[in-house]
């Protein structure tokens, strides 16, 4: 039994980013140094992956939140208890300017 799969065939084309976050890196730009809540997912598996990506793209400048010469973005997460009981995952992120 092969270990793998060799088949001879060009990849896939690549996706081309969206900039659905460009409103959210502009107002932290316009507000630097401000703490704003960004993202807002239930405390379940899904939500907890999508609040990492969110988190991630913050903290390592990916999609609109690249680092630029004026600053860097910093984000954070926490994971709150609502009115009725339930838990969320908030991510908070700022730009902090040089």
């Amino acid at each position: 039994m092969p270990a793998g799969i060799l088949r001879w065939e060009d990849p896939a084309p690549r996706t081309r980013a969206t900039d659905e976050y460009d409103p959210i890196a502009a107002e932290l730009r316009n507000n630097p140094g401000r703490w704003a809540l960004i993202a807002e997912n239930p405390d379940t598996l899904e939500g907890k992956r999508a609040a990492a990506r969110m988190f991630s793209a913050v903290k390592n400048g990916y999609r609109a939140f690249r680092r630029v010469e004026s600053g860097t973005y910093t984000a954070t997460t926490r994971t709150v208890e609502t009115g009725d009981g339930s838990k969320v995952i908030r991510v908070h992120a700022r730009f902090d300017p040089r």
